[in-house]
Formats: C-alpha cells, sequence, structure tokens
C-alpha cells in the first residue's frame, strides 16, 4: 500500500483494486473504460495481486481501510456506531466493544470498505445500483 498510494501517488480505491483485481470473467461486466484502466493496473502489477484467502485492515492517519479476498475466504465485518467505524473478522467482537451499534454488513469481496476521518462508509457505498444488476446477472 505505501508503494501504492504514497509513492506512485494511486488512490486507496485504486489500490486495492490492485491487491484485490477482478477476476478477467468478470471483464465484460464492467464498463469499457473501468475496464481499460483495470487491464492497465493489472498488466503494471500484476506481481501485488493477492491470491488465496486474505482479510488487509490498515489504517493510517484519519483512514482506515478493509480489504477481503474477492471470494470471501476469510471473513470482515464492518459496523458503525455515531462517528465511529470498527472492522472485524466477527460481529460478535465488534459488539463486544461498542453494544449499540447503528449497523452491521458484509462488505463485497475484492471491494474496499474506505473510512476517512468525517466519513462513515455504508453499505450502499458498497453496492451501487450500476454493479447490483450486473452482478446479478
Amino acid at each position: 500500500m505505501d508503494l501504492l498510494v504514497r509513492r506512485h501517488a494511486l488512490s486507496v480505491e485504486t489500490a486495492a483494486r490492485v491487491l484485490a483485481a477482478p477476476f478477467w470473467s468478470d471483464a465484460p461486466r464492467i464498463q469499457p473504460e473501468e475496464a481499460k484502466t483495470m487491464e492497465a493496473l493489472r498488466i503494471t502489477y500484476g506481481g501485488l495481486l493477492l491470491n488465496g484467502p486474505f482479510t488487509v485492515i490498515i489504517a493510517r492517519e484519519g483512514e482506515m481501510i478493509g480489504l477481503t479476498d474477492r471470494i470471501r475466504l476469510r471473513p470482515l465485518v464492518v459496523a458503525s456506531s455515531g462517528p465511529r467505524v470498527y472492522l472485524s473478522s466477527e460481529e460478535s467482537a465488534i459488539r463486544l466493544v461498542d453494544p449499540e451499534i447503528d449497523e452491521a454488513w458484509i462488505p463485497v469481496g475484492g471491494h474496499p470498505v474506505v473510512a476517512r476521518r468525517g466519513h462513515v462508509p455504508t453499505l450502499e457505498e458498497q453496492w451501487p445500483a450500476s454493479e447490483v444488476s450486473s452482478v446479478a446477472d
């Protein structure tokens, strides 16, 4: 992440797509312009693609990122309580810390969850309407 975000100036979201790139078989469902970008990223940073089961949680000042493998072999749960965001492998662990959470959800495999100071991610950000129809096909 340091190489991609700080040294190569990619956004956190783009860097996450390098680590957990979409499957080649998903290319027909991706918008053509995005497909070209994803292909270029995969060619350029192919050695950084994480294969197999993983969940990564990265924190830096003012930002926290959660990412799980594309087919969700490792768990990741996101919860929020007011301005707080929690990332964990199980909702029960989050509820031990804060029993009054507002919302809990499981992110889409391979899609990053990015919480920034002053911004709490939501389930709707994970599943924009355009992606819901393409995934359901």
